[in-house]
């Protein structure tokens, strides 16, 4: 497998060439500084451009396109990564050489239909598929609190602080409730101009020919602009932290809680953060698996995971509202022993191997491959080799320093009203 980047006007070209895949997938990256007034916005806006163009108005027209095209798939979606919220256009197509010469060049036509040319008229979208998507979008705003689950670790973030980790991404009713034909068409023409622009490109290809479709197809007219840090750091880390509790009609009890992370070192963010979270609760071997629910049976699931860009790590279980204080407390002399050393050679060791073997499956899949590149490239972390050697150089004082700097913020508790297992 052969990685090059190759620069634009408006951007990067990263060209991943392998043989491993019989199909050919394009990933386009828009990214730029959050605000929390965009998500809506965002979701509203690729949600539309996927489903109509101005040359294939229906989905009918445009699934019989798809169809032709041998149904290649196409897939738009939004994410926050600290500071930073990131559109991605997604195409993935069987490669030309089982089908037929040009496909890619016209897969490509496709590409750019979508995204520069956007079914509307007189600078506003059509008010039919609008009125649908908005119905949609209304739909799942209000669903989130049917999952009991994501609406603990939504609510939770909120009262961790007003940093964009307390913005969730599937947006909101007051801003949807502001949106128009005429204004989201407006945040389009300024979205096109405004984000910074990745384009991912993996598989069996011949490089000369993507470079030359990809500067003629899809010219973005953006500039390239100065990198803003992707990482979010906290001005202030609490001594103590602070619950809440909400009732609910749900049976059992989710529990959330926020841990604010304190100034890494490089070779921490790297490597140190995913082995402590690995020992901790992010996996079946894990301290909390194993002492929790394994041990004193305590909770139904209880895991942690830790998101280097917002320099916080989140425990999520499930309870009953009776265990709640026991969980509590079993969490924290938890994390106050590893700081005091409790972490084994041999328990290190093998966090290591699971570290190893999993970093081998990224190479599994066209997916998994192009995001591992994009998290390369987004918090600028080592390539493969150098991952693999420098991950084993992290040792038992490392885990015990870095424990020290993970601290409990928020405590959110969503009250069950018994110990039933939905």
């Amino acid at each position: 497998m052969n990685y090059k980047c190759v620069d634009l006007k408006y951007g990067k070209l990263h060209l991943i060439q392998t043989k491993k895949f019989r199909s050919i997938n394009i990933k386009i990256l828009l990214k730029d500084k959050i605000k929390k007034e965009d998500i809506t916005k965002r979701n509203f806006l690729t949600d539309y451009l996927v489903l109509t163009t101005k040359k294939y108005k229906t989905r009918k027209e445009l699934a019989l396109k798809i169809q032709e095209l041998y149904s290649l798939y196409i897939s738009s979606y939004n994410t926050r990564i600290g500071n930073y919220l990131v559109t991605r256009f997604n195409m993935s197509l069987l490669n030309p050489k089982y089908t037929e010469d040009g496909m890619l060049s016209e897969s490509i036509d496709l590409l750019h239909e979508i995204i520069f040319n956007p079914n509307q008229k007189n600078n506003k979208f059509d008010s039919n598929l609008f009125k649908i998507i908005k119905k949609d979008i209304l739909t799942e705003i209000e669903t989130v609190k049917e999952n009991p689950r994501m609406y603990s670790n939504i609510k939770m973030l909120e009262n961790m602080g007003s940093d964009s980790y307390s913005y969730h991404g599937y947006g909101y009713k007051e801003d949807l409730e502001m949106i128009t034909e005429e204004n989201l068409y407006k945040y389009y023409k300024e979205f096109l101009t405004k984000s910074d622009v990745d384009i991912y490109v993996i598989g069996d290809f011949k490089e000369d020919e993507v470079i030359k479709l990809v500067k003629e197809k899809l010219d973005f007219k953006t500039l390239k602009k100065e990198k803003e840090n992707i990482y979010i750091t906290h001005k202030k880390i609490n001594k103590r932290s602070k619950t809440i509790v909400e009732n609910s009609n749900f049976n059992q009890s989710k529990l959330a809680i926020g841990c604010k992370i304190g100034e890494l070192s490089e070779f921490e963010r790297k490597y140190v953060i995913n082995l402590y979270n690995m020992i901790l609760g992010g996996g079946f071997n894990s301290k909390f698996m194993q002492e929790i629910r394994e041990k004193k049976s305590l909770a139904y699931y209880i895991n942690s995971a830790v998101n280097k860009a917002d320099n916080i790590l989140i425990i999520q279980s499930g309870i009953s509202y009776q265990n709640f204080d026991k969980v509590i407390s079993s969490i924290k002399k938890i994390m106050k022993n590893i700081s005091l050393g409790s972490v084994t050679e041999e328990e290190l060791e093998n966090v290591k191997v699971e570290y190893l073997s999993i970093l081998e499956e990224t190479y599994d899949s066209e997916e998994s491959i192009v995001e591992n590149y994009i998290a390369l490239n987004l918090l600028d972390l080592d390539n493969y080799e150098t991952r693999k050697k420098r991950v084993l150089e992290v040792s038992l004082d490392d885990i015990k320093n870095i424990s020290k700097k993970v601290s409990i913020d928020t405590v959110y508790l969503l009250k069950g009203d018994n110990n039933g297992k939905n």
